[in-house]
């Protein structure tokens, strides 16, 4: 035998030692222990949500360590796949990054679904996002085979809601939508994937197998109209000309899909995408918008304390009166985006107050106070 065999194989046993002994120092924690350091950590909020989302991480290291550390193979068919659903700023991939990055400490990626194409045209192939997981792994493919990927903005694949495009799918490409489904029905079902370790930039770096039966694969989306497709399908068909009800109103951004919504697969078929795609997910898990109490918490939490080692590391001391800080919840909850209206309601005061006041020596205190309707900057 030849010794080029023989050292592959004692370079595929190092690595393996090195998977065995990164699986074995994980943390192992409770599906409660894992919810309550996501308190620790400032996520607020997602009650039902954060406690699925638990029961999936605790999963995900206990099958690591029977495959690594007991030496038990996976059953075929116990992927798990998990689907996000709900309005922009709910929690769902900051959720993602704190328990797969924070907490369990595995390689982590999260990819923008709207960058990938089918494969042949201008754009990412869905095979790149493990080529994201192999460099999130430092390049060793046995450790990238017990990660998580994270694909957001899930819903952008959606095409046109016309069943009439079902009965063609198969016989013509498609650059986006349909095209990257079918590209998808694969990748989360199969047992392993081939990927190109240089992101396809070249066509000299042969592509290398990556094992899938342990990686976590959560789908994120907000699925706007979902609920009033879902809706639709389950009442009666709306009349046209005289008779049609026109009071219905205009769905809302910020909407929470129900349990019995979520199990139509009509309404996804509907909405446009492919029920084989959909049934690939194990898990179809509803956030809610998030209500005033809650976006105080997290402005208080993490915002403003953001905000405050920043202006402390300019020397100087920030106060948001409590009236302020009603104000940007209130601002937030008009936007309907959740988490994300806090910063976009709170930035443009702080730019002004930091415009004016960074490098200034003798100013200690910025406070931003209420008058009026309007934001004002206080110092001292």
């Amino acid at each position: 035998m030849s010794p080029r065999p023989d050292h592959l194989q004692a370079v595929s046993f190092a690595r393996g030692e090195s998977v065995r002994e990164r699986v074995a120092a994980l943390e192992v924690l409770s599906p409660r222990e894992i919810d309550q350091r996501l308190t620790e950590l400032g996520y607020r909020g997602q009650t039902e949500a954060r406690r699925a989302a638990s029961v999936l991480a605790y999963r995900h290291v206990r099958r690591l360590r029977r495959i690594h550390l007991e030496g038990i193979l996976p059953e075929p068919g116990t992927r798990e796949n998990c689907l996000f659903l709900g309005p922009t700023g709910s929690g769902k991939t900051f959720l993602v990054e704190l328990l797969f990055k924070e907490i369990l400490g595995v390689p982590t990626v999260l990819v923008d679904a709207t960058q990938f194409s089918e494969t042949g045209y201008v754009g990412d192939d869905v095979t790149t996002m493990l080529s994201r997981l192999y460099e999130a792994a430092g390049g060793d493919v046995a450790w990238a085979a017990c990660g998580a990927i994270c694909m957001d903005e899930f819903d952008k694949l959606a095409t046109s809601r016309s069943d009439a495009r079902f009965a063609g799918q198969q016989t013509t490409k498609d650059v986006s939508g349909f095209g990257v489904q079918r590209s998808l029905l694969n990748l989360l079902s199969a047992a392993k994937a081939d990927f190109p370790p240089d992101f396809g930039f070249t066509s000299r770096t042969p592509p290398m197998p990556l094992e899938l039966s342990a990686i976590t694969f959560i789908a994120c989306g907000a699925f706007s109209g979902l609920k009033s497709t879902a809706e639709e399908l389950g009442g009666q068909k709306e009349r046209m000309g005289f008779g049609r009800d026109t009071s219905k109103r205009e769905a809302a951004i910020a909407e929470k899909v129900t349990e019995d919504q979520i199990e139509q697969t009509t309404a996804f078929a509907r909405y446009g995408f492919i029920p084989e795609l959909i049934g690939r997910f194990s898990r179809i898990v509803s956030f809610s918008p998030l209500d005033a109490v809650t976006l105080g918490n997290i402005l208080e939490d993490n915002v403003l304390r953001t905000y405050e080692r920043e202006f402390a590391h300019e020397g100087l001391n920030l106060e948001v009166d409590t009236a302020v800080r009603e104000w940007v919840v209130q601002r937030a909850l008009k936007r309907e985006t959740g988490a994300r209206g806090l910063r976009a309601a709170l930035v443009p005061q702080l730019e002004r107050a930091a415009y004016d006041h960074f490098g200034e020596p003798e100013v200690s205190t910025v406070r931003l106070v209420l008058e009026g309707d309007q934001v004002s900057v206080v110092t001292r």
